[in-house]
């Protein structure tokens, strides 16, 4: 039902494009016509017909009739369902077109002696140019610049369009050379050639092979979904994917913080005063003022320790009248860092940072823009270098937040074939609104089934696999001779072969996994922590309750990257970062993140991104209809070994299915006296479950049954 949904609003959405593109062909055809008469005939045309010639022609001069072609183009690209959209870049390669073509007639006019005119425009352009450049120059560059942005706007490659005309010629040529080269044909020696003689096709016959006893609608399903994902494979290649714009994105609340300097002044005098009363003297050095905190690097008096002043912040942040002080030490500086919140804090944007040079720079397909530091510079990161994150933070902390700005920021770099997303969220609520993106992955089902994993069981399931998918890319790597996948990557892109595609597993709440299969999950993450960076799979894991049970010392040595937002206790900030100061920071995206490396985390403010500017991204995304794909490393993984008591319970599965249909509920005491014993019952449970046939919502003790899939499962397997 949810497929056949989903199909429905693609296809309603496809219908709404194709409406659009109708209505917006018409008015361009008509506009078209309209104006391609005010212009050849203006008397005739009436007062505005006239009126809107006259304007053009004084604007463009003998251009003008360039005007009618463009919007007949319009028409066009818009009637044809085939040709791509480009609204923005259409509009500045008519105007380019316009404007250089007004130059170019004032040009030809005095080169050619001929009677053009390029109106106000050219008159604007031509002295410019012909100081600038002479009048030959000027002419060329003008008519190169006409011919390229007609080229933009008409979708012609000049470079292809010139590699096919040479090609061309020396064939030609060659074609000449061989003539020239061969004697003129006898026609005596034509008709006096023996007959060719066909000899008769042998015919062997072959004993038949006795096929394998095979469910017949399995192999159908099975060739079905091999000729589907070969016919995705081929539209994906050549597929003109768009990574989102930034302008999808509200602008930054304000481009720079306001700083009072005398109210800095008056704040860094206070400090030194309350110190002071406490007989630690020391200097203010510099002050860094940031969106959400200022910094106040002060130069302590000889003698005096750090831990002193540590030891006041509460003294400190009663006389400044603000809570979550942090002390930091500063060794470049030979200083101590008070970094005390502002009166009023501001929201810093993702699109500032996207914009930003840092980030466009980056070539790496995992660039992270994680937010911005205390003097306001923005935070660029990559994933692939950490190469696993962990985060935690109390519940309104902004952890949520984070999580989608770490998403967004990929999908702001990568293709759906580049770099694929698995999603993992017990609680069903932060992540619904990427299920419908093509970047999705499971590699526990089919590409067009790939969803959000929900269920504990099913996730361990997910992790295992993936497992299997690390193992058999280190054999693709091992027979190519390659180290990592940016090698086996760069080989195939020299030989032709398939690329592989980064996978990046983002799983929200860790706490609820380890709560169910602790065992599972954790051997998983443990083995994908270890080996998984050279092929391309990175873990990012979060949790709001970062204890010891949760947070293993096993899954920490793997992840030397940590990124904490407020914690509650300081205890929970030791297990996070291995230091205190999570547990005074403020909130609403106010972080501490440790590079791998790094000894002290540095404190960032979180980019904020409303629910509302995710949702235009993703729309964005899903326009496209681009095919969701796996390579075939990611469905093969699905034929490993069970073991034999998972295997015996798979082949209950049929008459589970059958009797629930008929008694039209599902129960372990239901299946005992129908299977025989509490062990299998619970096997049977928890495949039924796994598998989507039955789930059990939070809250309740009942279990919720699935009867669309059960019966398309049995009638597949009748």
């Amino acid at each position: 039902m949810a497929r056949q949904k989903k199909a429905k609003n693609k296809k309603q959405k496809i219908n709404n494009t194709n409406r659009n593109r109708e209505v917006a062909a018409l008015f361009f055809v008509l506009a078209a016509l309209i104006c391609a008469y005010a212009i050849i005939v203006p008397d005739s045309s009436g007062i505005l017909g006239k009126a809107f010639a006259n304007i053009m022609f004084q604007m463009f001069g003998t251009a003008t009739y360039i005007f009618p072609f463009i919007l007949l183009w319009s028409f066009i690209v818009h009637i044809s369902k085939s040709v791509e959209l480009r609204g923005r870049m259409d509009f500045i390669w008519s105007v380019a077109c316009m404007i250089s073509g007004t130059a170019l007639f004032s040009f030809s006019g005095l080169l050619f002696e001929i009677n053009t005119y390029g109106g106000w425009i050219g008159e604007k352009l031509f002295p410019f140019i012909e100081q600038l450049l002479g009048i030959t120059l000027g002419f060329s560059v003008v008519a190169i610049v006409f011919i390229y942005s007609s080229a933009k706007l008409l979708r012609i490659s000049l470079s292809s369009a010139v590699y096919h005309f040479i090609k061309g010629l020396f064939e030609e040529s060659e074609k000449d050379k061989q003539d020239k080269g061969k004697p003129a044909p006898n026609v005596l020696e034509r008709k006096q050639e023996p007959p060719v003689i066909v000899p008769e096709p042998i015919i062997q016959k072959f004993e038949p092979v006795k096929p394998n006893i095979v469910n017949k609608k399995e192999e159908k399903s099975a060739k079905e979904k091999i000729e589907k994902q070969k016919q995705e494979k081929i539209e994906s290649k050549s597929f003109d994917y768009k990574l989102p714009a930034t302008n999808i994105l509200k602008s930054d609340p304000t481009t720079s913080f306001e700083t009072n300097k005398a109210q800095l002044l008056e704040r860094a005098e206070l400090l030194r005063t309350t110190l002071a009363d406490f007989d630690i003297a020391a200097e203010v050095k510099d002050i860094i003022p940031g969106p959400v905190v200022t910094r106040y690097d002060l130069v302590l008096a000889p003698g005096v320790k750090i831990q002193a002043v540590s030891n006041i912040i509460d003294n400190i942040s009663l006389t400044m009248r603000t809570s979550s002080i942090r002390v930091v030490p500063i060794p470049e500086k030979a200083a101590v860092g008070i970094e005390v919140p502002n009166p009023e804090s501001v929201i810093v944007g993702l699109r500032g940072i996207l914009e930003s040079r840092a980030f466009e720079n980056s070539k790496s397909l995992l660039t992270l823009a994680l937010g911005k530091t205390t003097d306001g510079e923005g935070y660029v990161t990559n994933l692939a270098a950490m190469p696993h994150l962990l985060i935690a933070g109390a519940t309104g902390s902004g952890k949520s937040v984070g999580i989608h700005t770490i998403i967004l920021s990929i999908l702001y770099k990568a293709r759906p074939d580049e770099v694929k997303f698995m999603l993992i969220d017990p609680k069903r609520v932060e992540m619904p609104i990427y299920k419908d993106i093509p970047h999705m992955y499971n590699p526990c089902t089919s590409a067009a089934d790939a969803d959000i994993i929900t269920n504990p069981r099913e996730a361990a399931s997910a992790l295992k696999k993936l497992v299997t998918v690390m193992e058999d890319r280190y054999t693709k790597f091992a027979k190519e001779m390659v180290r990592n996948i940016e090698d086996y990557n760069n080989k195939m892109t020299e030989t032709g072969g398939e690329k592989e595609f980064y996978i990046v597993v983002v799983i929200d709440e860790l706490a609820d996994l380890m709560l169910v299969a602790q065992k599972e999950i954790e051997d998983s993450i443990q083995r994908l922590a270890q080996m998984a960076r050279a092929v391309g799979i990175h873990l990012i894991l979060a949790t709001q309750r970062p204890s010891v049970n949760v947070i293993t010392g096993v899954i920490k040595a793997n992840f030397p990257a940590r990124l904490s937002f407020q914690t509650t206790t300081k205890i929970d900030s030791r297990v996070i970062l291995d230091a205190l100061g999570a547990e005074d920071l403020m909130g609403k995206g106010d972080m501490l993140f440790l590079p791998p490396g790094e000894a002290r985390p540095a404190r960032l403010q979180g980019a904020y991104v409303s629910l509302k500017e995710a949702e235009k991204i993703i729309d964005f995304i899903n326009d496209q209809n681009f095919p969701r794909i796996y390579e075939p490393v990611a469905v093969e993984v699905s034929g490993e070994k069970l073991d034999p008591a998972e295997e015996k319970s798979l082949k209950d599965l049929v008459p589970a299915l059958t009797l629930i249909n008929e008694r039209k509920r599902v129960s372990q005491d239901l299946l005992k006296a129908n299977f025989g014993s509490s062990a299998r019952a619970t096997n049977i449970l928890s495949i039924l479950e796994m598998k989507g046939f039955i789930t059990k919502p939070e809250g309740t003790n009942k279990w919720q049954i699935n009867y669309d899939r059960i019966n398309e499962y049995l009638e597949m397997n009748s």
